[in-house]
């Protein structure tokens, strides 16, 4: 049976892509858990996931960056410091709200089938709060 957990983040006013993936960045989360970055631009609805090199993150962040592309969903998969636990990481149109779906290797409560939410949301909200993240909902479903 296969679990979604998500947390989206909710911000006072609409984030830009490129601070909020420094921010992530300079905290210690990777974009490649290898010799890929996985991305997207979502200009469809069939959110088709592309990967590229490591060496294009700058060039990725600045695409998915890019104002023109505002109303719609893009992402880009990160990878917590020293886990291999990572999550998708979707900026949704107008860019007030952000998700991560946690699907790489999540974190469990030992013992248990739910996901360890607390530990991603305080990793987390200390990086976002200074962002002007004013909500945090989470979920953990089967």
């Amino acid at each position: 049976m296969s679990r979604s957990v998500d947390l989206d983040f909710t911000f006072r006013h609409s984030v830009d892509v490129a601070e909020l993936l420094a921010v992530l960045l300079g905290s210690g989360m990777r974009a490649s858990s290898g010799d890929e970055v996985a991305y997207l631009v979502d200009e469809d609805g069939m959110f088709d996931w592309k990967k590229a090199m490591p060496s294009r993150l700058d060039e990725i962040i600045s695409t998915i960056g890019d104002r023109r592309l505002e109303d719609h969903t893009v992402g880009i998969t990160l990878y917590f410091p020293d886990s291999v636990s990572g999550g998708d990481f979707l900026f949704h149109p107008g860019r007030e709200v952000v998700s991560c779906v946690i699907g790489v290797n999540p974190k469990c409560i030992e013992g248990s089938i739910f996901c360890d939410i607390g530990w991603y949301t305080a990793k987390m909200i200390p990086w976002l709060e200074p962002l002007g993240l004013t909500e945090v909902e989470t979920r953990d479903a089967a």
